[in-house]
């Protein structure tokens, strides 16, 4: 989908001003992600990837104490699910039941302390996964990659055949880049076209383009709408992902940094500094007064920023000045999708 200039248009230049602040920035390598000593690891590997990024929508609920630390989020998911990686092939998940997924994700593997929601959507989309792995996979997700001969894009490459899941079937293809990416860092899915993976548009990607001003909403309906947090229509959700999408496009060729490694630092950066429960994390005031999460900050965790009790963005992104900008939220839609 193209951008409609009248609804949203990408600020290039505020693109390359962003992008500056990163030139000096690298990104840790992600802890969860494990590299295959041999082609026989590569397999479970790539079924537990595909099956929990499958239902990686809308986690705000999942939150629980793991291995003695409080986490949330897709830290909850993924170290839940890591703790029964035996149950992630296709003839398990296709006879999951809701209390299985309910136990998987729970602090004590009990169904009723579950914190997830939307159990029987994701349910659903277990299933579908496993039915259409059995019936052309051979009830393997490497033989995705098989049939892709290591190609992303294209006729038969990774992305349309993922498309088929309903899992994977956004039309911008969050969960599809995403899963993609991570296997390709790890040399599951190595890919002859890397250079194609886009960053994975979900509402922390969205949140902080628009506080930021990588993405200027021209519309004033809209404007509105996206600070009210009113829902707005599937066309529109598209229109505003689709130029966020564009508009990390410019910031990954002007920063420097690998599609891979721009993606994790946009979504910690929206975890954090820009998260969805509390103002974001920019300003003199807030400089001076000191950064409240420090402790639990993923976004210093996750890159070498040496923090300044703001965001790396501070001064540069316009939301750290303008309260008009910085009271932006990203589209609000209900979506199986991210």
């Amino acid at each position: 989908m193209t951008t409609e200039p009248s609804i949203v248009q990408v600020n290039k230049e505020q693109c390359r001003n962003l992008a500056r602040c990163l030139t000096v920035l690298q990104v840790r390598p992600d802890r969860y992600l494990r590299r295959p000593a041999d082609e026989i690891e590569r397999r479970p590997e790539a079924n537990f990837w595909f099956y929990v990024t499958a239902i990686c929508q809308s986690t705000r609920t999942f939150e629980g104490t793991l291995n003695g630390r409080w986490v949330r989020g897709w830290d909850y998911l993924v170290q839940a699910s890591r703790r029964r990686i035996e149950d992630f092939n296709a003839e398990r998940m296709q006879a999951y039941t809701a209390e299985d997924l309910r136990s998987l994700l729970s602090d004590d593997l009990t169904g009723a302390h579950s914190p997830i929601d939307r159990v029987e959507e994701r349910l659903e989309q277990l299933h579908d996964c496993a039915e259409r792995l059995r019936q052309h996979c051979g009830g393997e997700a490497m033989g995705i990659y098989a049939r892709c001969e290591g190609r992303l894009v294209g006729t038969g490459g990774l992305i349309e055949l993922l498309s088929a899941f309903e899992a994977y079937s956004d039309p911008l293809h969050k969960k599809s880049v995403l899963l993609a990416g991570m296997l390709h860092e790890i040399g599951v899915w190595p890919l002859h076209d890397a250079h194609n993976l886009k960053v994975a548009m979900d509402y922390h990607a969205m949140r902080v383009a628009l506080r930021s001003g990588m993405v200027e909403v021209q519309d004033t309906d809209l404007a509105r709408d996206l600070r009210a947090q009113n829902t707005v229509s599937d066309h529109l959700n598209e229109v505003v992902r689709s130029a966020v999408s564009t508009a990390c496009d410019i910031m990954v060729q002007e920063s420097g940094l690998s599609v891979f490694a721009f993606d994790k630092l946009i979504w910690h950066l929206g975890r954090s500094c820009c998260f969805y429960e509390h103002e974001p994390i920019c300003g003199q005031e807030r400089m001076l007064k000191g950064c409240f999460k420090r402790d639990r900050c993923s976004f210093i965790q996750a890159t070498t920023y040496r923090c300044l009790n703001v965001c790396l963005f501070d001064g540069v992104c316009k939301g750290s000045r303008d309260p008009a900008y910085r009271s932006y939220w990203e589209t609000n839609v209900y979506t199986p999708h991210y």
